[in-house]
């Protein structure tokens, strides 16, 4: 063998093997810090901010009697949920956002509890005391709440139910409400400031970083994820809501810039032409913001549209 040739099989090697120690590298890097549970999350509740724990709903809230509830996943995890009995045949299912927990959503859960509904806020596997060790944002987190559901009606037949997201917990809905076998006892979807695409939201979340290449790493981390944790990045409305026959009801921020509010009019575009929708877009409010915003708003806007379908 000439010494070229030498030279160019260790060139070669060399970066293949830098190429793989890269490949690693962002794909450990890029999980742990995207996809596993935060350090100190259990403990959150003692070093959250003290004003929040002074919120009037978050009072309201832990003033009522709560019971838990497991479920057991169907990859063997104990997954928590939280419920409010309102003695009712209707029923919301509440799914907080991305490092959130089933006390994110207390807000809400007051509306829809004063409009008459049981409610059950769930912890999404992998957060707060649920376990997991991994967050897809919605790949197998939709498969969790259609466990979910299933475990209320058997607890009450007579249930009609109400999906509600907020952030990662809107995708969730809305992947889940959109699949073809969802129990028929759910009857709408209500989301707020949820993202499109999975992908395009982890590109925009590194752009937001200082991480160079935003689009590579992402794709790098998605090849790893798939080879090493088995799930892909592949979550997309435009998708999911080929099959969508449940109403829905899409809330933005104008001034969203964790979920740009150009989200909103992606998922309004990918509903079904004979699917009714609402879309409502709350002008300077930010992320999550828009209920703390305008709640008077808000509420009639929610209680209008479930009322429509569900009584």
């Amino acid at each position: 063998m000439s010494i070229l040739a030498k030279i160019l099989i260790i060139t070669i090697s060399s970066l293949i093997g830098l190429f793989l120690i890269f490949f690693i590298s962002n794909g450990i890097i890029f999980t742990r810090l995207s996809f596993s549970r935060r350090k100190g999350d259990k403990d959150f509740a003692k070093n959250e901010d003290p004003r929040a724990k002074k919120d009037p709903d978050r009072i309201w809230y832990f003033s009522n009697e709560i019971e838990e509830i497991n479920l057991k996943s169907y990859d063997k995890l104990n997954l928590k949920g939280y419920f409010l009995n309102n003695h009712s045949n209707k029923l919301v299912i509440m799914v907080h956002g991305y490092h959130g927990r089933y006390y994110s959503l207390t807000s809400q859960a007051h509306i829809f509890f004063d409009n008459g509904f049981d409610v059950l806020s769930i912890n999404n596997r992998c957060h707060d005391s649920s376990e997991g060790k991994l967050i897809t944002m919605g790949k197998r987190e939709s498969r969790d709440l259609e466990d979910w559901i299933e475990l209320m009606i058997k607890r009450n037949p007579n249930y009609q139910i109400a999906l509600y997201g907020i952030s990662m917990g809107g995708h969730i809905v809305m992947l889940t409400g959109s699949k073809p076998n969802v129990n028929e006892k759910v009857k709408c979807i209500i989301e707020d400031c949820a993202f499109n695409s999975l992908k395009n939201e982890l590109i925009l979340m590194v752009k937001q970083s200082p991480a160079p290449f935003p689009r590579l790493t992402v794709n790098l981390a998605e090849l790893y994820s798939i080879i090493f944790h088995h799930f892909s990045y592949s979550n997309s409305i435009d998708k999911a809501f080929k099959t969508l026959k449940l109403p829905i009801l899409l809330i933005h921020g104008s001034q969203d810039n964790y979920v740009p509010t150009e989200n909103i009019y992606l998922n309004e575009k990918a509903v079904p032409k004979d699917v009714y929708h609402e879309t409502h877009v709350f002008e300077g409010s930010g992320h999550t913001k828009s209920v703390v915003d305008s709640r008077k708003k808000y509420t009639k806007i929610v209680n209008d549209f479930v009322n429509k379908f569900i009584k």
